[in-house]
């Protein structure tokens, strides 16, 4: 594929390529690995490093209600490989119907020298709160953009919005809930002896349809933009802690799409914080974090974004990862299978670590009863 690549354009040659030991990961759907690239330029020797990924067209097709993307059919250029933008116009997109009988081969810089962690503490969850930011603020209220968005990649954005999920998850709501209340019961007395606790099974199945309308903002809703979808801490590169000099990136954009950004830093707080530096005032200095960033970001010409609607955009969405979490997660839920989970960064803290679980439980109900005062509900 490089050697393709338009002879007549100017720049470094490829002269060698080699796939470095170890880096190759080969799933059902894809396959990736890390290339050395030896270059020649005016006589002298180069060398970059280049990560490539390749997508199967079974895997691009595989969700409800998401259209594959359609990319053009370009010319690439080498310099494109870091020392310049490819210039080169797209050429006529494929139907969909063509997409669906090929798949997409990724060509990406290398993010060298970055870490992954879950759970974050304080400090590396606020540098993560920070790229959401910046993304959200690319996006604000931008209704050409948030258009494209809308018909080009998810309509509402998020990998637990309801309107892609199988509908059969709502019917678990109520059963799930009770075999957790059984279950936990035990280890938390005083929060399963309240009553709004005991009928959250019942409340979220009421509230869920309702919930989920209120955060699936059109384009030209205010406050409306690009969020990320599946913002938890393993789908963020974040620079060594001593490193002010580099800001953390986000990858992974699967379900991306139009909403509000709360919902990001809602899945993100309950996925990837622990529960210990949520508790004391943490979760409210994380969220004042994410707005301060929210504000430079956007910069100082831009419309306030209120911070009662900004914390009222949280409740909903706090509500909306709970639906997610109690239907799709904790039919099996125990001490005993959260604890065969408790090594895996990918999996959401409350769905692996009880103290998350039971505060999340907390969080949950806490936000239904502000919504259920507004009087403004199913």
């Amino acid at each position: 594929a490089l050697a393709a690549l338009d002879d007549s354009s100017p720049g470094p040659e490829v002269i060698a390529v080699e796939v470095l030991p170890g880096s190759e990961n080969k799933f059902p759907t894809s396959h990736s690995a890390v290339l050395s690239l030896s270059l020649l330029d005016d006589s002298s020797n180069l060398s970059r490093t280049l990560f490539i990924k390749k997508e199967f067209a079974e895997a691009l097709a595989s969700r409800a209600g998401v259209r594959i993307p359609r990319a053009g059919i370009t010319r690439g250029r080498l310099e494109a490989l870091g020392d310049s933008e490819v210039g080169d116009p797209a050429g006529e997109e494929p139907a969909q119907e063509v997409l669906r009988d090929c798949g997409a081969i990724l060509l990406l810089e290398c993010a060298e020298g970055y870490e992954q962690m879950s759970p974050l503490p304080p400090r590396r969850a606020e540098a993560a709160l920070a790229a959401a930011a910046r993304l959200h603020a690319a996006g604000w209220e931008q209704q050409e953009l948030l258009q494209a968005a809308a018909g080009r990649l998810q309509r509402h954005g998020g990998s637990f919005a309801l309107s892609i999920r199988n509908p059969k998850e709502l019917t678990k709501l109520r059963g799930n809930w009770a075999r957790f209340v059984d279950t936990f019961g035990p280890l938390a007395p005083e929060l399963f002896a309240r009553p709004s606790v005991l009928q959250l099974g019942d409340r979220l199945e009421a509230w869920s349809g309702w919930v989920a309308q209120q955060l699936s903002p059109g384009p030209e809703a205010a406050c409306a933009t690009i969020v990320h979808g599946d913002f938890k801490a393993m789908n963020v590169f974040l620079p060594p802690d001593s490193d002010d000099t580099r800001q953390a990136m986000l990858i992974d954009f699967a379900s991306t799409g139009v909403g509000y950004g709360m919902a990001d830093v809602a899945m993100h707080l309950s996925h990837s914080v622990a529960p210990a530096d949520l508790a004391d005032g943490g979760e409210e200095r994380l969220l004042d974090a994410y707005l301060q960033a929210l504000e430079v970001a956007r910069g100082n010409e831009a419309a306030e974004y209120p911070r009662e609607l900004a914390l009222r955009h949280y409740r909903l969405a706090v509500v909306d990862y709970g639906r997610f979490v109690v239907s799709r997660f904790w039919g099996d839920a125990s001490p005993e299978t959260f604890a065969k989970k408790m090594g895996s960064p990918n999996t959401t803290l409350v769905n692996r670590d009880v103290d998350a679980a039971l505060k999340f439980v907390e969080r949950i109900d806490t936000a239904l009863q502000v919504l259920e005062s507004e009087g403004k509900g199913p």
